[in-house]
């Protein structure tokens, strides 16, 4: 009878220290599942390149600094401690770079739109917060127009849609296993020598 019971009780010890293990391993899962999420932040543009087609093309040689902000979805799976996902973002908003040209005129980059599909790995190095690195591919559209001096139509325009590799990194903070924050710095190498550096900050929902 004595043994029967000692068998009892610790058969429910081991289940509800297995129910507890299973709940602690779910509990430190904060990065799975799908998400949506927003972000913002600084970005530094520049160029150093001849554009257009001949006869029309020049050389644009511009920096340009300031807010960009877009949306971003994708998918997260967590393996104990490490991270695996995909993730694809859109930004509406650009800069335009622009140069003057040498005898007078201009010729200018309005970027349109950007947009990436990426993949990211990292480590959670405490169950909330998550180091990480990501790469990618990225799309850039544009037009490029060039102006006579003291003219304000363009006599040459192009639309062009470049693309390129984008890397990056950074740390993202679970406050509850459905939202995170986070910062990222992310490098993109478009056409030619068109490239950015942002430093982002975003807000992350999973289901």
């Amino acid at each position: 009878m004595k043994k029967s019971k000692l068998m009892t009780t610790m058969a429910a010890a081991l289940g509800i220290f297995a129910g507890a293990s299973a709940a602690q391993a779910q509990d430190d899962e904060n990065f799975e599942g799908v998400k949506f999420g927003v972000q913002a932040g600084w970005e530094q543009r520049k160029i150093d390149d001849t554009l257009l087609p001949s006869p029309n093309s020049a050389r644009l040689n511009d920096k340009s600094s300031g807010i960009t902000y877009g949306g971003f979805a994708g998918f997260d799976a967590q393996f104990d401690k490490v991270v695996l996902g995909v993730e694809a973002d859109f930004s509406p908003n650009g800069k335009t770079l622009r140069s003057t040209l040498p005898g007078g005129g201009s010729i200018e980059l309005d970027s349109k739109w950007t947009a990436s599909a990426s993949a990211r790995a990292g480590i959670a190095v405490v169950p909330k917060l998550l180091a990480y690195g990501r790469l990618g591919y990225g799309f850039n559209r544009y037009t490029v127009r060039r102006f006579a001096a003291g003219n304000d139509t363009a006599i040459a325009t192009d639309k062009v849609t470049g693309d390129g590799l984008i890397y990056g990194g950074g740390l993202e903070y679970a406050m509850n296993r459905n939202a995170s924050l986070r910062v990222e710095y992310r490098r993109n190498e478009n056409e030619g020598s068109l490239s950015s550096n942002q430093v982002l900050g975003g807000l992350t929902l999973r289901f």
